[in-house]
C-alpha cells in the first residue's frame, strides 16, 4: 500500500499533507487495490466461469469478511476451544459407520 502511496502522491509530498489527509491518501490507496484484484476476476466473470459481481458489492463483501475475521481475533483460547469441540462433535455424529445403510465395508 506505501508503494501505491509513493507511485501516486510521492513521498516528498505525503510528508507535507496533515495527518488527517493521510486517511484519504491509504483509503484511496486501498481502494485501488480493491479495484486491481477486482479486475483480475472480471475476464472470469465475462466468461460465464464466475457469477458477475459489481464492484461496489465486490468491495463490500471484502468489508464484511475483515469485519468477520476482525471479530474471530478477538475470541478467547476457550472460545475457540468450544467452537472446535462443538464442529468435531457434529462431525462425528454426522459421520457414517463402516457398513451402516449402504453395506459399505
Amino acid at each position: 500500500m506505501i508503494y501505491l502511496l509513493n507511485k501516486y502522491y510521492g513521498m516528498a509530498n505525503i510528508k507535507d499533507y496533515p495527518l488527517s489527509k493521510l486517511v484519504d491518501f491509504l483509503q484511496f490507496a486501498y481502494e485501488k487495490e480493491l479495484y486491481e484484484r477486482w479486475l483480475t476476476l472480471y475476464p472470469l466473470m465475462e466468461a460465464g466461469l464466475a457469477e458477475y459481481m459489481s464492484f461496489e458489492t465486490y468491495k463490500n463483501k471484502i468489508k464484511e469478511n475483515t469485519k468477520t475475521k476482525q471479530n474471530n481475533n478477538l475470541m478467547t483460547d476457550e472460545e475457540i476451544i468450544e467452537d472446535g469441540m462443538k464442529i468435531m462433535q457434529m462431525y462425528e455424529k454426522n459421520q457414517q459407520k463402516a457398513g451402516d445403510k449402504d453395506g459399505n465395508i
